[in-house]
């Protein structure tokens, strides 16, 4: 398989890509966003080319769909993506981390327990393209291990942090929550949150 998915990998990822966008069935979205996953899994990031633009921007859209299966792929697929970038697609994909961290910091409290895992260990594997390193730190201590992970304090801390050592972080944070819609009194409350947290340290005049 290895084989045949690297001689015709260009192919395979235009016509899977394609299918991600499919208007009508959020079940060929569904399949084909395992079927890109099995195809990953076999490339590195090189073999990947120009369709690692489209790849990317084209998950980074169902972080927020109503559908449970489809948000749990997007982050799964978006994990696959933060682990084959290596130098070629760094600098692009931290860039598409700086402007879905956010979403992805709110999806830890997703509520559906097998999204709110998988965004855990996605939110992990992106942290390090932030170029924080003292940042990484403070996020380690939230989802390394077993330990109970409790977002509402990691969101509060994050600000913080972000507050006191790169301000533009917590800028964009502002401006990405205020751009995505609140669904429901829960979405709501959490970005009021996040917006109580950053202007308590300040940023906000």
């Amino acid at each position: 398989m290895f084989v045949q998915v690297k001689k015709h990998k260009k192919f395979l990822m235009v016509i899977l890509i394609r299918a991600l966008s499919d208007p009508f069935s959020s079940e060929v979205i569904g399949e084909s966003m395992k079927a890109v996953a099995k195809v990953l899994k076999e490339l590195k990031e090189k073999d990947i080319g120009s369709s690692f633009r489209d790849l990317t921007q084209q998950i980074r859209t169902y972080f927020d769909n109503e559908d449970d299966a489809l948000r749990l792929l997007s982050f799964v697929l978006f994990g696959i993506l933060a682990r084959l970038t290596k130098r070629k697609w760094k600098g692009y994909f931290a860039e598409q981390v700086r402007q879905s961290w956010v979403t992805l910091l709110l999806h830890l409290q997703d509520p559906n327990p097998r999204v709110s895992v998988e965004c855990r260990a996605t939110f992990h594997l992106c942290v390090p393209f932030l170029g924080l390193k003292r940042f990484q730190t403070a996020v380690n201590q939230y989802l390394d291990g077993t330990a109970e992970l409790k977002p509402e304090e990691l969101q509060m801390d994050i600000c913080r942090h972000l507050v006191k050592v790169k301000m533009n972080y917590a800028t964009i944070l502002l401006v990405s929550r205020k751009a995505q819609p609140a669904r429901g009194p829960a979405a709501r409350q959490k970005r009021g949150g996040l917006h109580s947290a950053v202007a308590g340290e300040g940023l906000l005049v």
